[in-house]
């Protein structure tokens, strides 16, 4: 639902064809870019007109060309997107449902951890500690975009996702103690 929010909520600020919103998208949301990529960001503008909260108007419009020559611009043909008043009402209730409710699930390494007795409590260990390490290293770019951020919504984002990303390596840290203890008290009992 979020890259419909994302997308409602760029064309209520003003119509746009889909490459100036990818190119929104990657220089000012940069923390979704990863999540909402050309082919994502095209089907789910088809599905919005479809279910009528867009409107797509063929349309002439000064804009870069293709592959090398995207640094020219020229009047070209594009199709606009334009938010409906049924893409409106759905934009806030999507909006306001997403920023009052809470949808838990499983994380892939919460279904990781049912099957851990496949691997030895030592290779369990070294592969947390390797997650450890990237969620570490995530976590400073994070900081790194985050200093440069003026605006409060991408600081609320931003400080989010890093108390997120605290919160995981608190329990990846406290995970990796766990397999050590009960890695030490098996090799107690066998000796």
């Amino acid at each position: 639902m979020y890259k419909q929010v994302m997308l409602l909520g760029l064309l209520l600020e003003k119509p746009m064809y889909g490459q100036q919103i990818r190119e929104v998208i990657e220089n000012h949301h940069d923390f979704l870019a990863n999540f909402m990529k050309k082919p994502t960001i095209y089907y789910q503008l088809e599905q919005l007109v479809k279910d009528g909260y867009l409107e797509m108007r063929r349309e002439t419009v000064e804009a870069p060309g293709p592959g090398s020559a995207h640094d020219s611009l020229a009047l070209r043909e594009r199709d606009v997107y334009y938010i409906t008043e049924q893409g409106r009402r759905y934009f806030h209730t999507l909006l306001r449902n997403m920023l009052s409710t809470y949808r838990p699930g499983l994380s892939e390494v919460d279904v990781c951890f049912f099957f851990l007795h496949h691997l030895s409590k030592q290779e369990a260990i070294a592969l947390l500690a390797e997650r450890h390490v990237l969620v570490t290293s995530y976590r400073a770019s994070v900081v790194r975009q985050y200093e440069g951020t003026q605006d409060e919504a991408h600081r609320l984002v931003y400080d989010h996702d890093v108390t997120l990303l605290d919160a995981e390596l608190s329990w990846l840290q406290r995970a990796i103690n766990h397999l050590r203890s009960s890695q030490e008290q098996s090799s107690q009992i066998t000796v």
